[in-house]
């Protein structure tokens, strides 16, 4: 199992609106230059130059500063972009900011990472984002975009439920329940959170019990948030539908209160997430900027031709001639340290610009093996599917024939949904009476932090099911193994697809990594538990399922017990 190298490590996108320009004055781009200008006076504790150009700071830095031009000669775009080499990388900082014209305007900072050696630098959220937000009053449609969440109270949580449900909104909101009871470990949690996913999040608070109640009875029941809960609401909230509902995560309180979760970071780094994988504003992406390098080349192109203007006619007069010879060999000595330096320069940008490129290729292969893989699950599911129905179906004729009719009308009346997450799951593993988990419940809710999870708990959840159903045939005196079991199933059995389902590993992955494939049997010992399931055959976590068939045999449980239930363990193939 491979991850494609990630060279875009941060990224968030702000919308500037009409309103935002007019709300700071109509100088939008001199506030962005004066946050940026200030986090560099952070960093080398004097004040940096950011006029249009390449700019060498003390340690090595270099610093590039753009400005695009409308046609009437105003400045509607710059870009400002700092370079940093450290002994463990190369770093890039890149804030553009553009004003809305046709399109909206935005301002968005990059941060990249390019590695000297095999490992990835671990990567912070920049300060200058929430400079960025604190300076500039943005909006994301009818919401503000804020560093901490904006205070709710009952008689405008309606105000609340408009931009959640606003069209025109691209960014998460974010919004957090007061307590019942004031918990001080709560309050410095998700105080620090909030300033964590700023420009990536709209903040909102739910001041009090009432309003709440309040959010509650606007909104509907599942789409509310419980008190002492934080709920990640995406764009297009529909609450009058309620299977929209399970596309807005929320962490309970009882997470956040329990000193030994720290599920609660994963809150701001799943909107951290979804700004990287964000389409990117139109005005963005059309925007260019004028190619310093060329005007670089004019510029001293225009300082040769000069030079030899003046000298020419010194060179009819001996007297002058070689002092002009001289003017002349100084000023293009200069030139071509310059012009050494700007090639030296390019070629590492060109680098730095390979090593995206090899990145960007990497993910697009990746992106593109897992939608084949995701398309092979949803054949894999319709086939189940149409199998379950026709069966359903024949047996829905058998029972009607016989004029059971109230048998059919029951078993239809209270089916069980799916779970919509790991957490959810976890509250209901007791409903499989042959299955025992004895994973690390951390580690499987940690799972929830991702996109994905909605369809890796449903797999899961397929996955215990038919675990649980092999159990039960098998004590009922069925031959054979669980994969066995999943290719000739029993009229009415649950399985799994058998190209998703491994029962032992390889040689060599157990030779070098063996020790991992080791957890926690009925009594706590740590036995080895090979077989496993796939919730999802490629991308960067390929979870997995890691089981001990002990149903039947001399002493056993007669159970299926699940060791582990997250991501894929290190293998032969893991770079």
């Amino acid at each position: 199992m491979t991850h494609p190298v990630t060279t875009l490590v941060y990224r968030s996108a702000m919308p500037v609106t009409h309103r935002a320009v007019a709300a700071v004055g109509g100088d939008v781009l001199d506030v962005v230059r004066g946050a940026f200008s200030n986090w560099l006076k952070g960093k080398y504790h004097r004040a940096v130059p950011l006029g249009s150009g390449h700019h060498h700071l003390a340690d090595g830095s270099l610093l590039t500063s753009h400005a695009a031009y409308a046609a009437d000669g105003s400045e509607y775009a710059t870009r400002l972009e700092l370079r940093q080499d450290t002994p463990e990388a190369t770093w890039r900082t890149t804030v553009t900011a553009v004003l809305p014209q046709e399109h909206p305007g935005a301002v968005r900072l990059d941060l990249e990472c390019f590695p000297t050696g095999s490992g990835q630098p671990q990567a912070q959220k920049p300060r200058l984002v929430r400079d960025l937000v604190r300076e500039l009053e943005l909006n994301d449609g009818l919401s503000r975009l804020t560093v901490n969440g904006l205070r709710v109270k009952a008689d405008n949580v309606g105000r609340l439920v408009d931009v959640l449900c606003d069209p025109a909104r691209t960014l998460p909101v974010i919004v957090a329940a007061r307590p019942r009871q004031p918990d001080p470990l709560w309050s410095d949690r998700v105080s620090q959170t909030m300033p964590r996913a700023a420009g990536d999040a709209s903040l909102y608070l739910l001041w009090d019990e009432d309003a709440v109640d309040a959010f509650r009875r606007a909104i509907g029941t599942h789409h509310r948030v419980a008190p002492g809960s934080v709920r990640t609401f995406l764009p297009g909230v529909d609450p009058a539908w309620e299977p929209d509902a399970a596309r807005h995560r929320w962490l309970a309180q009882a997470r956040w209160l329990d000193p030994g979760d720290h599920a609660w970071h994963g809150v701001a780094r799943t909107v951290q997430r979804m700004a990287l994988a964000m389409q990117q504003p139109t005005a963005l992406r059309a925007l260019q900027f004028p190619d310093l390098a060329e005007q670089e080349r004019r510029e001293r192109q225009e300082a040769v031709t000069k030079a030899r203007s003046v000298a020419a006619p010194a060179l009819h007069q001996p007297e002058a001639a070689e002092s002009a010879l001289k003017d002349e060999v100084a000023l293009l000595t200069g030139l071509l340290e310059v012009a050494s330096d700007q090639l030296q320069e390019e070629g590492r940008t060109l680098q730095l610009a390979e090593q995206t490129n090899t990145s960007l290729a990497e993910q697009l292969q990746a992106a593109v093996t897992a939608r084949e893989a995701e398309m092979e699950d949803h054949l894999l599911t319709l086939t189940a599917l149409e199998r379950a129905q026709a069966e359903s179906d024949r047996l829905r004729e058998l029972l009607m024939s016989q004029g059971r009719w109230e048998e059919v009308a029951a078993a239809t009346e209270a089916l069980p949904a799916i779970p919509a997450s790991f957490e959810e799951l976890w509250a209901r593993i007791a409903a499989f009476e042959h299955v025992r988990v004895t994973a690390d419940r951390r580690i499987t809710l940690g799972l929830d932090e991702h996109a994905e999870a909605r369809t890796w708990a449903a797999k899961a959840w397929s996955g215990l099911a038919a675990l649980n159903s092999y159990a039960e045939h098998r004590l009922q005196g069925r031959a054979g193994g669980f994969r066995h079991f999943c290719q000739d199933p029993p009229a009415g059995a649950r399985v799994y697809p058998v190209n998703q389902i491994a029962m032992a590993e390889s040689t060599a992955t157990m030779q070098a990594f063996g020790r991992e494939r080791m957890f926690p049997a009925l009594d706590g010992e740590l036995v080895e538990m090979q077989p496993h399931l796939k919730l999802a055959g490629r991308g960067n976590l390929c979870p997995r399922v890691h089981f001990l068939d002990d149903v039947a045999g001399t002493d056993a449980s007669g159970l299926v017990i699940v060791g582990y239930l997250g991501p894929h363990l290190t293998n032969t193939r893991t770079s």
